[in-house]
């Protein structure tokens, strides 16, 4: 009999519980943060989530992220749920990240303990559980300790936006539990193991990838789980079914997802907006995984960071050298693994399953080179298979066997403490603002995110521009824009402030915002600072004087003229000549060119319908309200249509 549920003394009950309360405690001094890098534009400056649209529109807010292919709805609803009725509190919002880790512990704990006492009871050693340094049980609980407490998990639980990941993990560890739960009622000849099998795969990968596209590597983990220690065997033998079942979850969906994600990775054109291209990216990845591996087996505490935009993607395999090493290292890393697949299954799987979660995010997708939160799940795979290789060998004298579990497990026990440690001093480090900033632009000198957000703080302190405050944030502002590879952003900020406090703006930032938008790739972070600069002209946060709205229009001409197709470019440069240099016709015409070169973008065609109402083309402007309705599959527009409509009708429109 293949038991499923695990067997649990009293003394394993109350250490599991321990561990989750050690958990919240390590967690706690940092649930008094604020928002970081992506919460801003994903909640706190997302219009579906402010309290009269909230309410007046909830469903909207479910498809308001623009964050990958599925707008993640799951995980907005849970944002949306909490604003409904605390808002948008940091501290709720951080409060359930952390529920959602320690759930997660213990779906790691059940993971676990299935496949070590699967292995355990498979070699032979059942009746002799003393040949194991210790029990199945306390290994699992080894394991699910560091995975909790190893501080590379912390931004996917005080980062607020990522619990996403967190979210999708959850639904992606109730997949491989059913799964498993469904293979072991195969291997004894159980009914209802089939349902569970398709439940797990199917079900549970759907949802999860609705909390965030990772949550597609739910049947990768699965195969790793089959391949390497069920291997496909059932009551009856070889379940040639099994195989069919992965080749229409896994092989044909992979296929079709490699065929249409690569061809644009290949060309370039998914590159566009990235410092790096495809072979830059593929290169940097090998020496970011061997990061990886060290941040989660042997963290410090300088080491660790929310950005991480200081590593230099590699030139080459020899540019710098360590690019070729990291490469060859993971080569030995997986080949031993297949290697020693019969022999150490839990290293095996392991190694495995670390690199095999890094397939989608650490290849030849266009994402960002590293952060920390996507070592969420391919994290337990270093554990699993660290504490499995160190605990199953076993000498032949009783007497130094004693001496070894004893040295052993002191010594694991004793990485966990500084994993607890470590996470908590980082968690304190979190639970402030400004401790945080001064910390990561400290620690990551080179990272202009990390020196951006310090300076961003001190002036969003700043009362006037005779403050300290002030005059220290434009000095840091100014480091970071002088930072290599910094881009739009630091510069921006620059202007802006200068503008908020009526502070006279150097000719030299606008001839550096030109010239980087001359010389640098257009990123979305970009085009939001120029939308900030624009909005803030309009809504009379910034006063601009003639020569500054000459150089600002001049900075968006030259955009738009590098950028022609670039839909979002021609928006702003429409903004502002139809809000700041009143310049309908011109305004009219940059709309025009968006919709055409983007005409399935709602927003481009609102933004032309309200045009239209001006200038009193009111014909035109009820096409395009047709063409906003068809646009509105999902009804999140209900509103923004309502509006066009009611304006159109003041204006004598039908």
């Amino acid at each position: 009999m293949h038991s499923f549920y695990p067997s649990l003394s009293l003394r394993d009950r109350l250490l599991l519980i321990a561990l989750l309360i050690l958990t919240g405690a390590v967690y706690w001094p940092g649930l008094s943060g604020f928002f970081v890098f992506d919460d801003f534009g994903n909640l706190v400056d997302n219009a579906a989530f402010k309290p009269e649209a909230l309410h007046a529109h909830f469903w909207a807010a479910l498809w308001s992220s623009d964050s990958g292919p599925t707008d993640r709805p799951l995980s907005m609803l849970s944002f949306a749920l909490q604003g409904w009725f605390t808002g948008l509190a940091p501290w709720p919002l951080k409060l359930v990240n952390l529920l959602i880790h320690l759930v997660n512990g213990v779906l790691i704990f059940m993971l676990s303990h299935a496949v070590i006492k699967f292995v355990w009871c498979e070699t032979g050693r059942a009746h002799q559980s003393t040949r194991w340094l210790i029990s199945p049980n306390t290994l699992a609980l080894l394991v699910t300790a560091a995975w909790l407490l190893t501080p590379m998990q912390l931004t996917a639980v005080l980062y607020i936006i990522q619990r996403m990941e967190s979210l999708s993990s959850f639904f992606v560890l109730v997949g491989l539990l059913l799964y498993w739960q469904g293979r072991m009622r195969l291997l004894d000849g159980k009914k209802g193991g089939w349902w569970r099998i398709l439940v797990g795969l199917v079900g549970c990968t759907g949802l999860a990838v609705f909390a965030k596209e990772t949550g597609v590597m739910l049947p990768v983990y699965a195969f790793l789980l089959e391949w390497v220690l069920l291997r496909g065997r059932t009551e009856d033998g070889f379940s040639i079914r099994l195989l069919g079942l992965f080749i229409l979850v896994l092989f044909l969906p992979g296929v079709l997802g490699v065929l249409y994600t690569l061809p644009s990775a290949i060309n370039g054109t998914a590159y566009a907006g990235r410092p790096f291209d495809l072979a830059q990216r593929l290169w940097t990845e090998g020496r970011v995984l061997i990061d990886y591996l060290h941040w989660i087996g042997a963290p410090t505490p300088y080491a660790l960071s929310l950005y991480h935009d200081d590593i230099l993607p590699s030139t080459g395999w020899f540019a710098p050298w360590t690019t070729a090493a990291s490469w060859a290292f993971i080569v030995v890393l997986i080949t031993a693994a297949i290697w020693l697949k019969n022999r150490a299954p839990l290293f095996a799987l392991g190694v495995l399953w670390f690199f095999a979660g890094h397939a989608l995010v650490s290849t030849y997708i266009p994402l960002e080179l590293a952060y920390e939160h996507r070592n969420y799940l391919p994290s337990w795979g270093v554990y699993i298979a660290l504490f499995g290789l160190i605990f199953a060998w076993v000498p032949k004298s009783v007497e130094r066997r004693d001496i070894l579990r004893t040295l052993t497990l002191s010594g694991m026990l004793a990485l966990i403490s500084l994993y607890a440690g470590s996470t908590a001093l980082r968690a304190k480090t979190w639970g402030d603002p400004f401790r945080l900033a001064f910390f990561e632009a400290t620690t990551h000198p080179e990272s202009v995110r990390a020196n951006y957000d310090l300076a961003r703080i001190l002036l969003t302190a700043a009362t006037n521009a005779s403050s300290p405050s002030y005059q220290m944030g434009m000095k840091q502002m100014e480091k970071t824009a002088s930072l290599p590879g910094a881009g739009i952003q630091p510069v921006q900020g620059l202007i802006f402030m200068a503008a908020k406090f009526h502070q006279p703006i150097a000719s030299k930032w606008w001839t550096q915002l030109q010239t980087r938008i001359k010389t640098q790739p257009i990123s979305s972070a970009g085009i939001a600072s120029l939308y900030k600069l624009i909005d803030c002209g309009i809504n009379g946060t910034c006063s601009y004087s003639a020569e500054d709205k000459t150089a600002l229009e001049r900075s968006l001409n030259l955009a738009v003229s590098l950028h022609p197709d670039d839909a979002s470019l021609l928006t702003l440069s429409a903004n502002f000549e139809a809000n700041i240099a009143h310049d309908y016709s011109a305004a009219y015409a940059l709309m025009q060119g968006a919709v055409t070169r983007d005409p399935k973008y709602f927003a481009y065609w609102q933004n032309l319908v309200t045009l239209q109402v001006a200038g009193g083309q009111l014909s035109e402007a009820k096409v395009g309200i047709e063409r906003m309705t068809e646009l509105n599959a999902k009804g999140i527009h209900n509103a923004a249509i309502a509006a066009a409509k009611q304006a159109l009708a003041k204006k004598g429109g039908q």
